[in-house]
């Protein structure tokens, strides 16, 4: 995931903002209000956050955390070796969340549509989640979302970019991962440094998915081998996840076909509302059908009040994996490290 407002911290970012806004009166005070607390929550780790070495040399910390950290510094050096991502200070500091989430991102569609909101900042452009380090003031925004008739979706988030602006650290929820789930989250995120696409959030964010996944399976096989314990769970995790989220694209899809019907359109809001909820109940009776390894997706599923904003969310990360796919056979042959060389000469890297 990507953090938005990261990129418009820098000082001299910051005085361009603020004399736009000073002179052209646009945002009122809505974005520095935001700006200003985002800058706060993302200080406050920073700030707070201790060196590798320190942690390591820590007799309170158990050894089974520690070798995590060592995983990850291992997965940071396949990335600058084996896929040639750009070296940078990243994941050199630890910040300790003390079982407690960071940061909540909210998302919202359209009541009777696919379509999310966007949220508009300078520089940046527009984007379709936007992220807060407090979950009052996530809420808040929903509540607003809400109030002017779009649905939302609030998530917890342990880990994002900042895309170079700063020393990103490794969370310490991010210990909890199995090795082949810590390669993909930190691959995913570090890809973000390497390869950032402007003004196109849910591209960027479906690019970093793909090259998580391809990354991890490198990593996984490079470290313990093709018939590893490891290696093998990472696989299968990973044919759940995908035939999970192609169920959800495709319900999406089934969505997208009820909302454009002449009948669909020309119906009371109520009705609208009848044919939604029981379009929405038939896709999570029919999830049964998937075949997975493990049924945790099922369950999260049932437990869920699904809306647009979570079909929106899938699409956001999912939606345009077999493009990548077919890019990355064609143009690089199925090497990793030759798809990042050529998605850095087609991109700029911030």
């Amino acid at each position: 995931m990507i953090f938005i407002l990261s990129i418009l911290f820098r000082k001299w970012i910051i005085d361009i903002i603020i004399a736009s806004l000073l002179f052209t009166g646009a945002w009122h005070g809505d974005l520095l209000d935001y700006a200003w607390k985002a800058a706060r929550g993302q200080f406050h780790i920073l700030l707070n956050a201790r060196s590798i070495k320190s942690y390591l040399a820590d007799p309170s910390i158990p050894d089974s955390l520690k070798q995590k950290v060592h995983l990850i510094q291992e997965i940071k050096q396949f990335t600058i070796d084996s896929l040639g991502f750009s070296n940078n200070k990243n994941y050199t500091t630890i910040y300790d969340q003390r079982g407690k989430p960071l940061l909540w991102v909210v998302t919202a569609s359209e009541r009777f549509a696919l379509k999310p909101y966007y949220w508009k900042f300078p520089i940046v452009g527009t984007v379709s989640y936007k992220g807060f380090f407090s979950e009052v003031e996530a809420k808040e925004e929903a509540q607003w979302l809400e109030s002017n008739g779009y649905e939302t979706r609030i998530r917890q988030v342990n880990a994002w970019s900042t895309l170079g602006w700063f020393k990103d650290p490794i969370m310490t929820s991010m210990l909890d991962n199995e090795p082949g789930e810590l390669a993909n989250l930190i691959i995913h995120e570090l890809s973000h440094r390497t390869i950032y696409i402007k003004s196109n959030v849910d591209y960027s964010e479906n690019l970093a998915n793909f090259i998580g996944d391809k990354g991890a399976r490198l990593f996984l096989k490079y470290k313990y081998s093709e018939v590893s314990h490891e290696f093998i769970q990472y696989i299968q995790d990973e044919e759940d996840y995908k035939r999970f989220a192609r169920y959800m694209l495709f319900s999406a899809q089934r969505l997208d076909s009820l909302y454009q019907q002449k009948d669909f359109i020309n119906a009371s809001d109520a009705q609208k509302e009848i044919l939604k909820s029981q379009r929405i109940e038939k896709i999570i009776h029919e999830a049964d059908t998937i075949q997975l390894h493990n049924p945790s997706y099922l369950n999260w599923l049932k437990k869920q009040t699904p809306n647009n904003a979570l079909f929106i969310i899938f699409r956001q990360y999912n939606n345009q994996q077999d493009e990548f796919e077919e890019d990355f056979q064609k143009i690089a042959k199925g090497n990793l490290k030759a798809y990042v060389e050529y998605l850095k000469t087609h991109y700029t890297e911030k």
